[in-house]
């Protein structure tokens, strides 16, 4: 018989009638989220979950499929399971792949960035740090160069690279961490109908975020944020709004840039 793993000692008594497999990944969950067991670990063998839990091999089987479908570890054939936390990136694809499943326009992501921008990054005004400014200045003067180049791809980049700057400018850590999968979204929405039209990348309405920020008034800041995405009302969105968000051109290869890791050229 298997000796138990210390770790293991730790087990709440099972005294409820949740399926078994259940209760043995909610009592994993439970050492891997309070770190008895920390990512890069083997999980114990099966011989010795079986012994701690007093169950079968296969509800141990099952519920390591269910650990591993939520990201919580991986299994290495031939070395036995891993703890393996969710990385950004896969919460990041799994939230892409809802939404291409889904419906959902390009103007309806857009208007959803907007609630979220407008109704967040105002508070940037108040909690950006010195640095956060001279970064957010840093991406804008790089935006405004790319344009007078006609360097379309940098345009892409400095102008997604000024947008999430100015979510981590908020200083919100727990904010910061549940918003960080959005930045890929953010990716996919960025990009405007007509790529090569530097009205279409609106410096000026960028600018003037950044004085509102730089002024460290929430009101300037917010005004400033609702003009620049009263751009999306206007008639040259209007068909590139209408389409479904999985049937855009460039949403695709953005998709493929974020896949590669490119995120920055």
């Amino acid at each position: 018989m298997a000796d138990v793993p210390d770790v293991l000692q730790k087990i709440a008594p099972r005294n409820d009638p949740t399926k078994l497999s259940d209760q043995v990944v909610g009592e994993i969950e439970r050492l891997i989220l309070s770190d008895e067991l920390r990512e890069g670990e083997k999980l114990p063998t099966e011989a010795e979950l079986c012994q701690a839990f007093g169950v079968s091999r296969s509800v141990i089987r099952d519920a390591v499929r269910t650990l591993s479908a939520r990201g919580l570890v991986r299994v290495q054939h031939g070395q036995g399971t891993v703890i393996d936390l969710p990385s950004e990136t896969a919460v990041a694809d799994a939230l892409i792949l809802h939404l291409l499943r889904s419906n959902l326009t390009i103007h309806d992501v857009l208007a959803a960035r907007a609630a979220i921008e407008t109704g967040v990054c105002p508070v940037a005004a108040q909690r950006a740090s010195e640095n956060d400014i001279r970064q957010l200045a840093a991406d804008l003067a790089s935006l405004e160069e790319a344009l007078q180049r006609g360097d379309w791809q940098h345009v892409q980049d400095e102008h997604l690279a000024f947008h999430l700057d100015l979510l981590r400018a908020t200083n919100l850590p727990a904010l910061e961490v549940m918003l960080r999968p959005l930045q890929h979204v953010v990716m996919l929405s960025s990009v405007p109908p007509y790529v090569d039209r530097p009205e279409f990348w609106e410096a000026s309405a960028h600018q003037a975020i950044l004085d509102g920020i730089r002024a460290r008034d929430e009101d300037r800041t917010r005004q400033a944020l609702r003009d620049h995405y009263m751009i999306m009302e206007t008639p040259a969105y209007a068909e590139t709004q209408a389409t479904p968000l999985r049937d855009a051109p460039m949403v695709h290869e953005v998709l493929q840039r974020i896949r590669r890791g490119k995120l920055f050229s």
